[in-house]
């Protein structure tokens, strides 16, 4: 070969391998397209279905609900541009005359109505369904506004509010991948597991998004999510890479590194029907055998904070005080004894019982789930880690398929939340209590603290409600990530959301 056949060649590769523009941070449809990196594909970007993060975070992006959340934790126009509560169990919203879906077509009262009730047709199966069950009807006397007229007081209903509205008839079959929304994006091309392609949709009624394309790139592997966002093919990304990778980035010029405090909530789940998980005395041995401190030290970097409540610091909910679990291995082996599982052995081989604990393939996850496996192991209790794939992982502990699994919350707005998570009446499949978890009381103090819009007696109840799940232990709360958004240095507007929302998205702009 030639010198310039070689030059050549190497020209060729050099091109086709992603370098030369790749590294400025173009991405790979061109220097205005923002590419974000996600961890997995959403299986259902139906607003009515998905329930997971992935699918969260495009909903951010392609919906848009009655109103939204804003980086405070409280709630903004976005399709209603003002709302009234006549009465505890009346609120009025008056919508966007200028509310378009992404098709042209009007946003219109019916189409608010519709999509809430299509939701709660019983023939329709989906996990949020809970939200709404104070709803008696919606009424729609014109075609701007829309009324929810509700059985009983509910102070929480704003925080299902922000549910994206979908066109009148949408079939879920066809919009689990090809969603029709009123959001700043509308889709272009959706890949499961590879890309999720989006268009500004320049009529939308918050104003034309700055950035006119936006790639979503699905990339599981960590080590290829460093090396994709270091040679520029992704340009954005929120808590998806290693937290050994992030000084790397810091270190550089053409990079901006932007870390907060976060909301999301990081828990691991008990099945209260299982014959060993019921007992009381093995959760709060399991609460004392793991070293939360050692999982945000180790596993987290340092980018996280244990805690034993679900809202965040600064959230008006949260409790001070609560009961906690200190790392006590001897405590640990106290209780398990005295729940009458003695160690066979000793610090021998022998264990006390063995438990399963699902998760994802998730490299962080494992992780996480393997040193809870070795402190567990510690204290005589064997676990077995069964890692499946993403959307079989989700499928089984939404129908109560598991012993023990760990997941994150990506933050909660209202503590009405509890409703959907813990109170008896929302058992899993049909609803989110997937660890089958019931107290009378809690029922209780749910129904009270939505029977008010009054702050402060809410912050009573939920004092309560949270005082009681430490006791009770469904959930042990492991810690709050802190929030870690990487970008190049072109990029400009990003706001940080406590649940690392993309809600600033459209705000955004590239040099």
């Amino acid at each position: 070969m030639t010198k310039r056949m070689l030059s050549i060649a190497i020209a060729i590769c050099f091109l086709a391998c992603g370098g030369g523009e790749k590294k400025s941070g173009a991405g790979a449809a061109g220097d205005k397209t923002l590419v974000i990196e996600f961890k997995g594909s959403p299986p259902n970007i139906d607003a009515r279905v998905g329930a997971d993060n992935a699918s969260g975070r495009v909903f951010d992006l392609i919906y848009s609900g009655l109103v939204k959340v804003t980086p405070q934790n409280d709630y903004a126009p976005d399709l209603a541009q003002s709302w009234e509560t006549p009465d505890d169990k009346t609120i009025i919203f008056h919508l966007n005359p200028n509310a378009k879906f992404q098709n042209g077509q009007p946003v219109k009262a019916a189409d608010v109505k519709w999509t809430i009730e299509s939701m709660l047709d019983p023939k329709f199966t989906s996990s949020k369904k809970a939200g709404y069950a104070s709803v008696d009807h919606i009424e729609t006397p014109d075609e701007h506004t829309v009324i929810f007229k509700l059985k009983e007081p509910n102070g929480g209903i704003f925080d299902n509010l922000t549910l994206g509205i979908l066109p009148t008839g949408a079939d879920t079959n066809i919009y689990k991948t090809k969603p029709i929304g009123a959001g700043p994006y509308k889709v272009v091309d959706f890949r499961a597991d590879d890309r999720i392609e989006l268009e500004a949709f320049d009529q939308w009624h918050g104003g034309a998004p700055k950035i006119k394309h936006v790639v979503i790139r699905i990339i599981p592997d960590a080590t290829t999510a460093v090396l994709e966002l270091r040679r520029g093919s992704v340009n954005f990304e929120v808590n998806t890479i290693p937290f050994e990778s992030i000084d790397e980035f810091e270190k550089k010029s053409d990079y901006k590194v932007v870390k907060q405090p976060g909301s999301v909530y990081q828990y691991l789940a008990f099945n209260m029907r299982d014959p060993i998980l019921s007992k009381l005395l093995v959760r709060q041995a399991i609460a004392h055998a793991i070293d939360r401190e050692k999982i945000t030290r180790e596993v987290m970097r340092g980018y996280a904070e244990p805690t034993d409540t679900m809202f965040g610091k600064g959230h008006w909910a949260r409790a001070e005080g609560l009961p906690t679990y200190p790392y006590d291995p001897a405590k640990a082996k106290q209780l398990l004894d005295q729940a009458g599982y003695r160690d066979p052995d000793g610090d021998g081989p022998g264990t006390r019982f063995t438990l399963t604990f699902k998760t994802s393939t998730d490299v962080e996850a494992n992780l996480r789930a393997q040193v809870m496996q070795q402190m567990l192991r510690q204290v005589g209790i064997d676990v077995k880690i069964l890692s499946s794939e993403l959307g079989k992982f989700l499928d089984d502990i939404g129908k109560g398929n598991f012993q023990m699994y760990s997941l994150s919350r990506n933050g909660i707005a209202d503590p009405d939340f509890y409703y959907i998570i813990f109170h008896s009446s929302n058992f899993a499949p049909s609803g989110q209590n997937r660890g089958f978890y019931s107290n009378p009381r809690v029922d209780e103090l749910i129904m009270q603290g939505r029977a008010t819009f009054d702050r402060e007696k809410r912050k009573q109840i939920y004092a309560e409600i949270q005082r009681i799940l430490q006791e009770d232990l469904p959930y042990v709360s492991l810690y709050h990530q802190q929030n870690v958004t990487i970008m190049r240095s072109n990029i400009d507007g990003y706001t940080t959301y406590p649940a690392g929302f993309l809600l600033s998205v459209p705000e955004m702009s590239m040099k």
